[in-house]
């Protein structure tokens, strides 16, 4: 019961704090007189897909393992969206009717929530993980979600594949996967960049497992 409250406590205030990325776009859509950056409301929604995914499969497994299944693979399936909007900061440049420093912010502010929305419900599924199977399973649990989603973050960037593909286009996407697998000299560009990505995300979540200990140490602290 409460982990329950827990990770529904996280979820609210999760969605409470999109307040504020949204709210910058509310703000320059009125700045410049049209509405603006709508593939940044579209690419936020995607993110929050792993974490409403992530929720679900907390909620089956207690009532059956085979239960879960099939959310812990959407889950996984839809990981990449959340922290691809850090790719996003690749559209930052020089506009005269905005300040600069302001799509700044913005986007930045979209790839820190899509960070924290990836990782967290990482996080619940490592708990998951290790609950069951024990603390070694559940790092590598890690690892390898974060492995797949560069590899997913990149073939959403640079070759325009995204989640939906799966249901739509299984065969073209399954060919285009397996030949990078099979052929990964001629694909070198796509594994370095999935090895950046891929180190980018174990750095992040690194951080925000030392900030939850910190917090918890506080706490610790200040019960004495």
């Amino acid at each position: 019961m409460t982990e329950t409250r827990s990770t529904f406590g996280t979820f609210t205030r999760l969605t409470l704090a999109a307040a504020f990325p949204l709210g910058l776009i509310i703000a320059r859509s009125a700045y410049v007189g049209e509405l603006s950056g709508t593939f940044l409301m579209w690419n936020l929604f995607l993110a929050w897909l792993p974490l409403l995914f992530a929720a679900i499969t907390i909620w089956a497994e207690r009532r059956g393992l085979l239960l879960a299944l099939l959310p812990a693979a959407a889950w996984l399936a839809f990981l990449p969206n959340a922290p691809y909007l850090v790719t996003d900061l690749m559209h930052l440049a020089a506009n005269s009717r905005v300040p600069l420093l302001f799509d700044t912010v913005m986007l930045f502010s979209f790839a820190l929530y899509g960070l924290a929305l990836g990782l967290v419900s990482l996080r619940w599924m490592q708990t998951l993980v290790t609950r069951r199977w024990g603390r070694w399973l559940g790092w590598g649990f890690v690892l390898g979600a974060l492995g797949a989603a560069g590899f997913g973050i990149y073939l959403g960037r640079y070759v325009r594949w995204n989640s939906w593909d799966l249901v739509t286009q299984p065969q073209l996407l399954l060919n285009d996967v397996l030949a990078r697998l099979t052929s990964p000299i001629l694909y070198w560009h796509t594994w370095a960049m999935t090895g950046l990505l891929a180190a980018l995300l174990v750095f992040t979540y690194w951080l925000l497992t030392v900030l939850a200990r910190s917090g918890s140490s506080a706490q610790g602290d200040g019960a004495r």
